[in-house]
């Protein structure tokens, strides 16, 4: 039992992005932050995404965590897909297994209402959605700078990629544009 990932701080988050995923998650990771100050973390996605709001929120509380001073590593085996794939960014080192695939796309939400209500939410959705361009962009660069990536994607590139359709990126191409830092 000693041997379990649990005790090796190795998460697997292998569903949806929701609620209760991202709850599970975080309070693994706030028992390992408590009990194990400093320690390394992984967190391995195999998800097809979800929940935007829901993932931010993950994806801040791991910045509390590496601020807080752990090394967290966020990989993937088979998929990291949608939220699953800004998720993924939120490491201080990204990895893909060899044959994964990472899947990023414009966010997608549902709106109802009046017209304006809708107008109104259409705004936000836009305003996330440069953040998460901005999450993307940064990393890309922060890996250009550290040698990792060869030809960096850009903000402007990001859009134009995935604009009106879903973007497969393989591990190859994920480290050559800076989403990854490592493929293992």
């Amino acid at each position: 039992i000693l041997a379990s990932d649990q005790y090796h701080e190795v998460y697997f988050f292998n569903s949806s992005v929701g609620d209760g995923s991202v709850k599970h998650c975080m309070e693994r990771l706030a028992y390992w932050s408590r009990t194990k100050a400093g320690c390394d973390i992984e967190i391995v996605f195999s998800s097809p995404g979800g929940s935007v709001i829901d993932g931010l929120v993950l994806f801040d509380y791991i910045q509390g965590i590496r601020r807080a001073g752990h090394r967290v590593t966020t990989s993937t085996l088979g998929w990291a897909a949608s939220m699953a794939g800004i998720l993924l960014q939120a490491g201080d080192r990204r990895v893909m297994a060899p044959e994964s695939w990472l899947l990023i796309h414009e966010v997608s939400f549902g709106a109802g209402g009046k017209i304006g209500e809708v107008e109104d939410e259409v705004k936000w959705v836009k305003r996330i959605q440069e953040r998460i361009l901005d999450i993307f962009a940064k990393r890309c660069k922060a890996a250009f700078e550290a040698g990792t990536a060869t030809k960096p994607f850009t903000k402007n590139a990001l859009k134009k990629g995935w604009e009106r359709k879903d973007w497969w990126i393989s591990s190859d191409e994920a480290l050559e544009h800076g989403l990854v830092d490592e493929i293992r």
